[in-house]
């Protein structure tokens, strides 16, 4: 799957300007963009970002949305110039969108995904939306290596694992077996594996 760095920036600024200050916590930016690459994987086959997804402590996180807004280096290219246009980072803790979303960049299902999320999910805290991933398959498959006091506190995502169902309120994430089978193959086509 290709990472969009455009994409994965848009996505934090929409998600942000969704807020009703524009101000979002990243551990919850983090979540949500999660949850809007799940239910998009699940329905059409891609995520919405291509971003590589981790097991962590806290659940599960999209790690080049993570080190965006930490400043550290990602595996994207020219990414700090178009952050800053778009993104202030006012902490540790929390950034702002300082301009409107790019919303060329999304498809209608793109942004049809973001509003589902921001709709069922945006309510929540991050510590909410924490213990949540923490439901996941996603994050289970990895729980016993996270705890495990000698072992790395990151393990890469097999991004079959999203294709599970998980019964929860919202009931975004229960799809067919028909539909799941149809887009887990368009989505092994399109990263060509």
């Amino acid at each position: 799957m290709t990472m969009d760095t455009q994409k994965i920036i848009q996505t934090l600024v929409y998600l942000a300007s969704k807020q009703p200050d524009g101000r979002l916590n990243k551990m919850k930016a983090y979540k949500l963009m999660w949850l809007v690459d799940r239910y998009h994987l699940r329905q059409y086959g891609r995520t919405v970002t291509g971003d590589a997804y981790y097991a962590m402590p806290h659940g599960v996180v999209p790690t080049d949305a993570k080190h965006l807004l930490e400043d550290k280096l990602t595996r994207l290219s020219s990414n700090k110039g178009m952050l800053d246009a778009y993104i202030k980072v006012d902490s540790d803790y929390v950034y702002s969108a300082i301009a409107e979303p790019d919303m060329d960049v999304f498809s209608q299902s793109d942004v049809e995904a973001m509003d589902k999320v921001l709709e069922a999910f945006g309510g929540m805290d991050q510590y909410q939306l924490s213990d949540l991933s923490h439901q996941f398959p996603e994050w289970l498959a990895y729980k016993s290596l996270l705890v495990a006091e000698d072992n790395k506190k990151s393990h890469k995502i097999d991004m079959d694992l999203f294709f599970e169902n998980k019964d929860e309120d919202s009931g975004l994430f229960v799809d067919s077996n028909e539909l799941l089978s149809l887009t887990k193959q368009v989505y092994h086509e399109y990263r060509g594996c």
